[in-house]
């Protein structure tokens, strides 16, 4: 389902010339440095339009000597989707019959899994295949894992592309804070803001944004003037305190998460989904502590009682509440 993570994937390598010759070098198809791009039409509804069919980006990609110019469909895939199994093969056909010119259909994805989905031939008609369409795919297997400042300073685009590519990585926040240091060494600040803003676009996980969010507060101050750094700087005193406390909270859902992993606990996407969004850091201390010890995912999210120990929220004149997952009965337990 298109958002403005997946657009802003799909979107970013087109205008960017020199990052996306770097991610067709991965793709080792011999294409030279310095290819120029033309955007094209997305709209693959044909005539008459029964129903609307969307591309991602559709760029026509010319070597530097003019020759052999090529049509690059650039797809953004950020789970396992089945309809895309025809989608793209009739994308594809499409493509080379409007233009006339060979097609490339790249496919990026956040995960190991739904990169090895889309990696696969797909292939239609009876005995011999009639077509089969083959996606070059660039994930998390085959797109570096920028580990050091001075090569992410060295291309702050392409770093950024493989930033994203890595954003399911466990160790997500120490990638950030690598990007995080060299775009606070650029000398650029109108160009750095408008990375950091799109840098925050891409990042699918709310867990990395306010991850990436704490970093920028902390390296940098945005310019004026700009759209990135007039939202950071608004009300700057009072985001400051709210990100602290919402980077504590994210802090300690993934110490959680983990914890009950390691302990073995049944990790589905309704539980991920309690812990994440509770926002209520005691009941998260609570959960922690019982986590280290417990049975069962009931001991663990069972309703605090006057035995536990659940510091009271603090309060300032201007929150006189702090929402909680779970209604607090610190009294005697009701039966």
């Amino acid at each position: 389902m298109p958002n403005v993570s997946h657009d802003t994937l799909h979107g970013f390598l087109p205008g960017r010339p020199k990052a996306l010759n770097r991610a067709l070098d991965l793709l080792d198809l011999g294409i030279p440095s310095g290819v120029t791009t033309e955007t094209l039409p997305t709209d693959a509804s044909g005539a008459p339009k029964m129903f609307t069919r969307s591309m991602d980006s559709v760029l026509r990609v010319v070597r530097p000597d003019g020759r052999d110019p090529f049509i690059l469909l650039v797809e953004a895939q950020s789970g396992i989707e089945t309809k895309k199994e025809t989608s793209w093969p009739y994308y594809v056909a499409y493509l080379r019959d409007r233009y006339k010119l060979e097609v490339v259909l790249l496919v990026l994805c956040v995960d190991a899994a739904t990169a090895a989905w889309a990696a696969r031939p797909l292939r239609t008609g009876l005995g011999r295949p009639t077509q089969v369409t083959v996606p070059h795919v660039l994930g998390p297997s085959n797109v570096p894992r920028v580990s050091r400042i001075q090569d992410a300073s060295a291309d702050l685009d392409f770093a950024a592309f493989c930033l994203w590519i890595h954003s399911n990585d466990p160790d997500i926040g120490g990638i950030l804070t690598v990007m995080g240091e060299a775009l606070a060494q650029d000398a650029d600040r109108e160009a750095r803001d408008d990375l950091a803003g799109l840098i925050e676009d891409g990042l699918g996980s709310e867990h990395a944004r306010k991850i990436w969010r704490n970093l920028m507060e902390t390296l940098f101050t945005p310019r004026r003037g700009t759209i990135v750094g007039d939202a950071r700087l608004a009300g700057q005193e009072e985001g400051l305190k709210e990100g602290r406390e919402e980077g504590r909270v994210a802090g300690k859902a993934e110490q959680l998460l983990r914890l009950m992993e390691r302990r073995g606990f049944p990790m589905t996407e309704e539980t991920r989904q309690r812990v994440t969004t509770c926002t209520d850091m005691p009941l998260l201390d609570l959960w922690f502590d019982r986590a280290i010890d417990a049975a069962t995912l009931d001991e663990i999210f069972a309703r605090p009682t006057a035995t536990d120990r659940v510091p009271a929220p603090a309060q300032s004149p201007e929150h006189t509440a702090v929402p909680s997952q779970e209604p607090r009965n610190l009294g005697p337990s009701a039966t």
